[in-house]
């Protein structure tokens, strides 16, 4: 059994208390659905980080970090749930969580694609779109088999995910860029969705995003199935070479969109 240390700057013993109970919580439900994890984890609190958490190596173990917000989100143990799945890819060695190839897929765009740091970022997340993906093939699994949370919470966190309306500023280059990873995150939710059964209740998702598609160019929007096809099919099991392949394939059709839209 992992042992919760929280490390980071936090000014409540409470919050801390609960995120660690949160935390054992999640380290038996892992292991009671065959997803125990070998490694030292801490949990930490970030009182200012702007998204729910995030999980990193530390030393010879891991360390996951999550928001003041999350800790009384009513999301917690899902939050550390997912945060563990993609520990637990990093232990097993999955071909998603390889560093190496994760690093070679971002060389091979090259510097001429990666000059703003908004252009870093976006390439970041779209990678993290398909590392969260192989996570959440675990953590959907643990969280159905133990029921933490209610079908309906998971159905509208993902409906929440997906946009309608794209950006729109004075930097039309960014605008196509940023809208472009709009989509392609818009097709990650829809795409788990279908790949973990869960509702599209009244279709609000489906609406958003049909709202979305349609205040795009033409050229853009008909890219939508490609991605959403890529999302739903990813394989559990790939060689290094397929996988290179499969992030080449999918950061090239980002790039003819956002360049060329």
């Amino acid at each position: 059994m992992n042992v919760a240390k929280t490390s980071a700057p936090t000014s409540d013993i409470a919050e801390s208390e609960v995120v660690k109970k949160a935390f054992l919580n999640a380290s038996r439900m892992m292991k009671e659905s065959g997803f125990g994890l070998k490694s030292d984890v801490k949990v930490a609190i970030d009182p200012q980080l702007p998204f729910m958490g995030y999980s990193m190596p530390l030393g010879k173990g891991y360390r996951i970090v999550v928001s003041g917000g999350s800790v009384g989100s009513g999301m917690l143990e899902g939050l550390i749930v997912h945060e563990m799945s993609h520990i637990y890819r990093m232990e097993n060695n999955h071909i998603s969580h390889d560093a190496e190839v994760i690093e070679a897929a971002i060389d091979k765009i090259g510097k001429k694609h990666l000059s703003h740091d908004y252009q870093q970022k976006i390439v970041h997340d779209l990678l993290n779109d398909i590392q969260d993906l192989y996570a959440d093939d675990i953590s959907m699994r643990v969280l159905k088999n133990n029921q933490i949370l209610d079908p309906a919470e998971i159905s509208t966190f993902l409906q929440d995910w997906v946009k309608d309306e794209p950006v729109k500023s004075d930097d039309p280059k960014r605008d196509r860029w940023v809208n472009t990873s709009i989509m392609v995150h818009n097709a990650r939710a829809l795409g788990q969705m279908t790949r973990h059964g869960i509702e599209d209740t009244d279709g609000k998702a489906e609406e958003s995003n049909k709202r979305f598609l349609s205040r795009m160019p033409p050229t853009a929007s008909s890219q939508f199935p490609s991605f959403q096809d890529l999302m739903i099919n990813l394989k559990e099991n790939m060689t290094r070479d397929q996988y290179r392949k499969l992030l080449a394939d999918y950061l090239n059709r980002f790039l003819e969109v956002a360049e060329k839209n």
